[in-house]
């Protein structure tokens, strides 16, 4: 089983167990951390808003830390 098959896995047995916003709400920071680590890593400024280009789907914006 691939990584991201585990992934998927657990992601849907937290769904059997946890309130989907609860899984969400980690997803979602999984996310956010990844997505400014890469960037700083490439060089930007992580203290501007982060565009997400969603191709045909919608695009994510992870905005500037709050002061």
């Amino acid at each position: 089983m691939s990584p991201l098959d585990k992934l998927a896995n657990a992601i849907s047995a937290a769904l059997d167990e946890a309130p989907a916003a609860d899984v969400l709400t980690v997803i979602t920071g999984t996310f956010v951390g990844l997505t400014v680590e890469m960037v700083r890593r490439a060089g930007h400024d992580v203290t501007k808003p982060i565009t997400v280009d969603g191709g045909k789907q919608r695009d994510i914006t992870i905005h500037a830390p709050k002061g």
